[in-house]
Formats: C-alpha cells, structure tokens, sequence
C-alpha cells in the first residue's frame, strides 16, 4: 500500500515538473533578428547567419525600431519595414507624409503593427509574410494598438480590432454610444477590453469577439 502510495506520490511531482516546463517552453521565444541603422541603411542579420540591408530615402528618418522573435521592425517618417526570419528581405509599406505624428507601432514575436489615427491599421504576419490591412473611423481618437505574441489589438474611441496570428484580416466589435473604455490588457492569446457595462474578449484561438455583460 505505501509503495502505491509513494508511485502515485512520485506521478504528481512528474506531472506538475512537466506542466511548469511545458508552460516556460510556451512563454520563451528566441529572438532571433538582430536589427541595425548604419550609413543610411537598415540592416537585419537573421539567425546570426544572413545579412539584408535596404538603402533609405534622401531625407528618410527612423523613427522606431523593434526586434523580438522571428521579427524586425523599423518605422521611418516615409515607410514601415518589417523583416521575417522566413520572408529573408525587407516588406516595404509606404506611408503619406502627413501622418508621422499619429502612427503607433509595436512588435511582437509574430505580429508587427502598425496604427494610423483616423486612417488604417496594418498588422504583419510572420506567418504569411504579409500586410494586412483595415480602415479605421475617420475621426476616432485612437486608444491603444498592442500586440502579444499571437494576439494584436487597436482601440479607437468607438471600435476595437482584433488580429490573430495566422489570420488574414482583422475583426472588429463596436463600442456602444458614449461607452468608455476603463482598460485594455493583452496575453499571449487573448486581448481583454474593459468598460462600465461589458468585458470584451479577442482570442486568437477562433479570431473572434466575445461580449461578456458585467
């Protein structure tokens, strides 16, 4: 009876181990695109192994930069660049001029996004190695543009969008008439928008919205 005992004892711990090193092999990513501005170019070294440099324009100015994951990124006052571990050259998206100071971009180890208040929001899948883009409310306050490493978000004063890696387009939900929004959080997978009277959910699994009314 004790052997039994001290065998089922033995079982748990192995499977609470395995959980917890399952778990941590779910959150590490190797970063594996190291990025860099040097004589007017932009150069991503990929793996550690190939180099892809891009010659910016007279006058074109870096205004962000990011790398995590199997993604770089740079935002110039003219264009948006994003590389992929698979893709192997620069994306190029151009921008109009006039809207330097209303851009928002962030990175994660699979999605690069791109907000434009009042324009469009552009996510990149390093998936499908691809732009993939929406057209937001004209005269919308833009909010928050997050990304996660499957999940990506943008949040104007009246609709959420919502991007899953692997997906080809973005979903949308509505924000009810004078219906704030007190918080935003995003995991891994999930994007969570909070107001007064609901708790909206994007997962990636699905590529969908879920109301929940509070």
């Amino acid at each position: 009876m004790l052997w039994c005992r001290n065998i089922f004892t033995s079982l748990i711990c192995f499977s609470m181990l395995l959980a917890s090193l399952c778990a941590y092999a779910e959150e590490e990513i190797e970063d594996l695109v190291d990025i860099y501005e040097s004589n007017a170019k932009i150069i991503a070294v990929l793996e550690g192994r190939k180099s892809v440099s891009f010659k910016l324009l007279p006058k074109e100015t870096v205004l962000w930069r990011d790398a995590k994951g199997y993604l770089g990124a740079f935002l110039t006052n003219r264009r948006f660049f994003v590389i992929s571990t698979s893709s192997g050259a620069w994306q190029v998206l151009p921008l109009r001029s006039g809207d330097s100071d209303n851009r928002v971009a962030v990175l994660s180890p699979y999605i690069a996004l791109l907000a434009i208040a009042g324009d469009r929001a552009f996510g990149f899948d390093a998936r499908s190695n691809r732009f993939i883009e929406t057209r937001l409310p004209l005269y919308d306050e833009l909010l928050a543009a997050k990304a996660e490493k499957n999940v990506a978000v943008v949040v104007t004063s009246s609709k959420a969008f919502g991007l899953a890696a692997g997906n080809s387009r973005f979903t949308e939900i509505r924000l009810r008439v004078r219906e704030t929004v007190e918080s935003i959080k995003t995991t891994s997978s999930k994007a969570t928008i909070r107001t007064p009277n609901r708790l909206l959910t994007f997962e990636a699994a699905g590529s969908r919205w879920n109301e929940h009314r509070l």
